[in-house]
């Protein structure tokens, strides 16, 4: 069965929150040193849905391992069906120098990915970047793409 992806973010007190009321689940939790009260809750199961954010993915490739004190970045973007034929090809590789990559599709719009890496260094994210610059070309809105760097918290 494939693996999905839930994502939230929010302020302490909703991940605490949501935390408490779920004590079985395992989450991972990771904060944004440049806005200290935004944090971004991950869980990963078989289930097509879990917050209430509805930021939830299939797992296409990848894999994903804990690294602290490393920033990982999350990317959202979106590809029509011609970007979807020309791109994502390139996604069935991890690509070197990443310590973890995860490559996601939303289960509610099939044009919305994310991509979830940690890197050797942000020299080596800074390339890959450079040679997917679909990722951070907008083309409807500023809320078609999204980047953030966020670290685990201990």
């Amino acid at each position: 069965m494939m693996q999905k992806l839930h994502l939230t973010f929010g302020s302490s007190y909703i991940i605490e929150g949501i935390k408490a009321q779920n004590k079985t689940k395992k989450f991972l939790q990771f904060s944004d040193k440049n806005d200290p009260h935004q944090y971004a809750l991950i869980t990963i199961d078989s289930e097509k849905k879990f917050f209430r954010s509805n930021l939830n993915y299939s797992i296409l490739n990848g894999n994903f391992d804990i690294i602290k004190e490393a920033p990982y970045f999350f990317n959202h973007f979106s590809l029509d069906e011609k970007q979807q034929k020309m791109y994502l090809a390139s996604f069935q590789h991890i690509p070197d120098g990443s310590l973890s990559f995860l490559f996601c599709q939303s289960l509610e719009h099939d044009f919305d990915f994310l991509v979830i890496s940690c890197w050797a260094n942000t020299a080596q994210y800074k390339n890959w970047l450079a040679h997917h610059n679909f990722i951070t070309t907008s083309n409807n809105s500023s809320d078609n793409s999204y980047s953030r760097k966020m670290y685990i918290n201990s």
